[in-house]
């Protein structure tokens, strides 16, 4: 089956039209009305959206159908409505509210549509493609440190948005549709949150608290005679340049020892070419 085939007469391009109209509107009943004026019926709208949802949730398809919604929807958002953009900081303070407080709660605090919200992310994930480790090393710090704030009892902090006239450009761009380039971004980004978060992770491991513990359990090992090198513990890499690098263990094995450099990478070595610190 062609997962870009019509259903029940409704195109995946003509459905995202259809979702940009229902931009801020969230009763069922009320977007049945809106789509009847649109010379859609009801039992079509229905059939179109459980369809629709279906094959963007379906695994095997890679999430093509879903990458290629969001290009038609944000562009048919930007030709209704205009775009809406953020700070990269207030991006972050929004996404930690819905981190604390869910989705619907932080967009009513924010008064922002789905649409709105949309535009706003699909900026800054594009941003994120051009700059992956470094501002979404930021992003998860930020993002993390402020929904640590919400959580201690602190109030969403103000945010300041920009709406563009419509017809504007579409955030994040919205040209031609390729799937194996989907694919290939998809595996990408993959890669490269997991480099960031590793990164991340990394830098929870040096702080001193963490340390003394890692040194503690290090200390344990080697009066039981247990592995010389612990999860979480600093090391120095003597690398093929002849050259130190630090870095921090991540996972062990029986013959190497898996560790994470500052910027996220990772590599399996063998123990000899470790020192502490």
């Amino acid at each position: 089956m062609d997962p870009y085939s019509p259903i029940n007469g409704i195109s995946l391009e003509r459905y995202a039209e259809l979702g940009a109209e229902l931009d801020g509107i969230t009763d069922p009943a009320q977007q049945v009305a809106k789509v009847g004026t649109l010379g859609v019926a009801a039992g079509d709208w229905e059939a179109a959206k459980a369809g629709w949802t279906a094959r963007m949730q379906d695994m095997s398809l890679m999430g093509q159908v879903a990458t290629r919604y969001m290009q038609l929807y944000n562009a048919a958002l930007a030709s209704k409505k205009g775009t809406v953009s953020c700070s990269f900081e207030d991006w972050c303070a929004v996404s930690a509210a819905i981190q604390v407080f869910g989705y619907e709660g932080a967009m009513g605090h924010y008064k922002l549509s789905q649409g709105d919200w949309t535009s706003i992310s699909a900026h800054w994930q594009n941003e994120l493609a051009r700059d992956p480790m470094n501002l979404a090393m930021r992003r998860n710090q930020l993002q993390e440190q402020e929904a640590g704030r919400l959580r201690a009892g602190g109030q969403p902090k103000p945010a300041n948005f920009t709406r563009g006239a419509a017809g504007a450009a579409p955030a994040g761009g919205a040209g031609a549709f390729d799937p194996a380039a989907a694919n290939a971004a998809m595996l990408q980004g993959a890669a490269q949150n997991q480099a960031a978060w590793t990164a991340y992770s990394a830098g929870v491991m040096n702080q001193p608290g963490v340390q003394l513990a890692v040194g503690m359990q290090g200390a344990m090992n080697a009066l039981t005679g247990g592995p010389q090198f612990v999860i979480g513990q600093r090391v120095q890499v003597q690398w093929s340049d002849g050259n130190r690098y630090p870095a921090n263990v991540m996972q062990l094995s029986a013959t190497h020892v898996q560790i994470a450099f500052p910027n996220g990478q990772t590599h399996w070595v063998e123990p000899r070419y470790l020192t502490p610190g």
